[in-house]
């Protein structure tokens, strides 16, 4: 009985754990188009603690250091890219389902980074 009862509860932690894992935007990349001023698909590629920008062409138009904490996600841009706000910080809401996420503003005084994440429809491109 015991190890039923064990067995049970390893199933369910280990089926928490990954349903948590699986609701996380971390550690994939995502693709939406951007109008103005970029005119192009874009991929946004996410990782445990930086992100970036890319247009169809591989180039990278912003990078950014990037933390998701639960369902809210932590942007401040840095590098030497014309586009994105250095020394800015926007805070956001994730918002996913299933294969695809939008974002909520929470936070952001760069009006250029927050008209191009949100009110948008973000498609997972590949696992990275």
């Amino acid at each position: 009985m015991k190890k039923i009862i064990l067995f049970a509860g390893l199933f369910l932690f280990v089926s928490a754990a990954s349903t948590i894992n699986a609701q996380s935007i971390g550690n994939r990349s995502w693709k939406t188009y951007i109008s103005q001023p970029i005119n192009d698909t874009v991929t946004l590629h996410i990782y445990s603690d930086s992100s970036h920008l890319m247009n169809s062409q591989g180039e990278i138009k912003v990078r950014s250091h990037c933390k998701i904490n639960g369902d809210t996600m932590t942007i401040l841009d840095y590098g030497t890219e014309q586009m994105g706000c250095a020394d800015m910080k926007g805070v956001y809401k994730i918002n996913l389902s299933g294969n695809s996420f939008t974002l909520t503003l929470i936070d952001d005084p760069c009006e250029g980074r927050a008209g191009a994440l949100i009110n948008r429809k973000w498609t997972e491109a590949s696992k990275l």
